[in-house]
């Protein structure tokens, strides 16, 4: 890290920024192909009396303005006092703007003294999460399955109904319509299901007083219900579908290879069901227990249809105490595309374990996770994915009551420190991150914004379990770097932001008439660990990522990324949604 904590003259600043960018230049800043603009921020917008920074990598500015867009007069005008910092995972030298007195509601724009362009629009207003987080569960329904969809942004017919085949006996399933597509393409996964599924749940259940009937118009819309639960359940009914009778869950439907682009009720291709996993079943019971809370009161049925669905789950993982199949789910060899693979089932057991106990207070549940939660290999927290739940199990036991029958306290009081560990760990690395996030270097994988998301996910847990406001500003800052305060300058969510993702790899969105891709969807991000074509997009691994249809690795959205972004910008959208912040 290269900074300087003194500026004492004119002549000594143009210096340090001099050497800064020469040293810049032979770290190799200058080499991408990405057109990144020299004013960062969130281009979706801030709301009202909330910390508004920005950044700035243009060296040698030293006075921003902020402009009003309407009018096109200056509101506020300020020198750029912060440390110059480079930004190792980017090539970048950085300067922090701060533009928090500007509270008053409207369009705006942030121009230098450099005169090197100005930033891309950004809104300053009581509603804009709020209207983002509409669009963001708006974009489930668009992703349904076996239904007709409509909306002005592209419609297809029902789809996906022919019967599905089980992949080793051909024997045709009676029905697995329904759920969600994926991502881009139209196969359906049950983890990835039961993990965007536990989000949306909690989501709901933590502000219950956000969502409400017609809050994203839907066709489910004015039926007394809150839309949110209504997209639940369709998540939820297909697991019930994909639930064999002896209480194990089938890992996917899916196609046994990518055939072409084209739209979902097009699509004749035979859809398998694949083996039952471990790691599918857990994670469904775990999503099981928690609906059957949440229905208790508004679909009794459907909510003892889930609770029985989560008690014969749980036998078929009694029964199989080792991970089936044996070494976790993988493609069969003539199967090609996403296996959702996991080896470890532990977690999604712990998940299933606490949400049981919770929906029945049987206390065999609470055992099971109090003498197992300590068996990882690190013993600690880590940053959840459909691939990883132990964050959902440990917070969940957190938030018991400590009066519960049975509550070990050492258990509870060693996964109280390790979670502030955690959570300090995170913390840390945002506020030495100088764009202010926390993905550590060899986190730019596939998906790396979902775990940038799950990481502001932890610290708004470790907010609620501990108190400390900087776990909720960091959290923050995360949603800003989602929203174009990022390296590329890009939102990374479609239809959202003054400069936002135009071409994912979405099927659907590309083959409608619209000229934008369906709003809402939160694409993978930078990926340096697997490139197109075997090449890198930059010599940086926060600027691997391109803004094109046929970088899937890149720039292909998926439920479970979009899922984590929805839990944590309903967690901030204020005031709460009502029918006046609709689409």
């Amino acid at each position: 890290m290269i900074t300087h904590s003194t500026y004492n003259t004119a002549s000594l600043w143009r210096a340090t920024i001099t050497m800064l960018v020469v040293l810049c230049l032979q770290a190799g800043c200058t080499k991408t192909t990405t057109q990144v603009p020299n004013i960062l921020i969130n281009n979706l917008g801030y709301l009202p009396h909330e910390a508004k920074i920005g950044f700035v990598t243009d060296p040698f500015a030293t006075t921003f303005s902020v402009i009003n867009v309407e009018t096109g007069e200056i509101e506020l005008q300020s020198p750029i006092i912060s440390e110059p910092t480079y930004a190792a995972q980017a090539g970048d030298i950085v300067k922090a703007i701060d533009f928090s007195s500007l509270n008053k509601a409207g369009s705006y724009k942030i121009q230098l003294d450099t005169d090197e362009g100005a930033s891309y629009e950004f809104q300053v207003g009581q509603g804009i999460y709020n209207n983002a987080l509409s669009k963001v569960l708006k974009s489930f329904y668009l992703q349904r399955c076996g239904v007709e969809v409509l909306s002005e942004y592209g419609s297809h017919k029902a789809c996906h109904l022919n019967l599905a085949h089980y992949y080793h006996n051909e024997v045709p399933h009676e029905d697995v319509s329904g759920g969600w597509h994926d991502a881009g393409d139209y196969n359906r996964f049950a983890v990835t299901h039961s993990y965007s599924i536990a989000l949306l749940i909690h989501q709901y259940l933590e502000a219950p007083q956000k969502y409400v009937d017609g809050h994203f118009s839907i066709p489910e819309s004015s039926n007394g219900i809150p839309d949110i639960l209504d997209e639940i359940q369709v998540g939820l009914r297909w697991l019930l579908k994909i639930q064999n009778s002896n209480g194990g869950v089938h890992h996917k439907v899916s196609i046994k290879e990518w055939n072409g682009e084209h739209l979902p009720d097009q699509d004749s291709t035979r859809q398998y069901i694949f083996h039952i996993s471990s790691t599918a079943t857990a994670g469904a019971a775990g999503v099981f227990a928690l609906g059957s809370g949440v229905f208790s009161d508004i679909d009794p049925t459907f909510s003892s249809k889930l609770n029985r669905a989560a008690l014969k789950a749980w036998d078929f993982l009694d029964q199989n105490p080792v991970t089936v199949p044996l070494g976790g789910f993988t493609n069969p060899p003539d199967v090609f595309g996403g296996e959702y693979g996991d080896q470890i089932d532990l977690d999604e057991r712990l998940f299933a374990a606490i949400e049981l106990f919770k929906m029945t207070g049987d206390t065999e549940f609470l055992d099971f996770f109090q003498v197992n939660y300590n068996k990882f290999w690190n013993r600690s927290f880590y940053v959840p994915s459909w691939q990883d739940l132990r964050n959902f199990a440990f917070y969940s036991y957190l938030k018991l009551d400590q009066t519960t029958p049975g509550l070990d306290f050492d258990v509870y009081n060693d996964l109280l420190s390790l979670s502030k560990d955690y959570a300090e760990s995170i913390l840390n690395r945002t506020n030495a991150n100088p764009y202010k996030y926390s993905l550590k270097n060899n986190e730019y994988y596939w998906g790396s914004n979902s775990i940038a998301l799950g990481y502001a996910f932890d610290l708004i847990q470790a907010f609620k379990i501990h108190g400390n406001r900087q776990y909720r500003d960091a959290a923050k800052d995360h949603l800003h770097y989602m929203f174009g305060r990022n390296p590329i300058g890009i939102s990374f969510v479609t239809g959202l932001g003054s400069n936002p993702v135009k071409d994912p790899y979405h099927q659907f969105s590309a083959l409608t008439l619209h000229p934008d891709p369906i709003p809402g969807m939160l694409v993978g991000g930078a990926n340096y660990s697997t490139h197109l074509n075997n090449k890198p997009i930059s010599e940086f691994q926060a600027k691997n990522y391109e803004d094109r249809f046929r970088n899937y690795m890149v720039n292909e959205p998926a439920i479970n990324y979009t899922a984590t972004l929805s839990y944590v910008l309903g967690y901030f959208s204020h005031p709460p949604a009502t029918k006046e912040h609709t689409l």
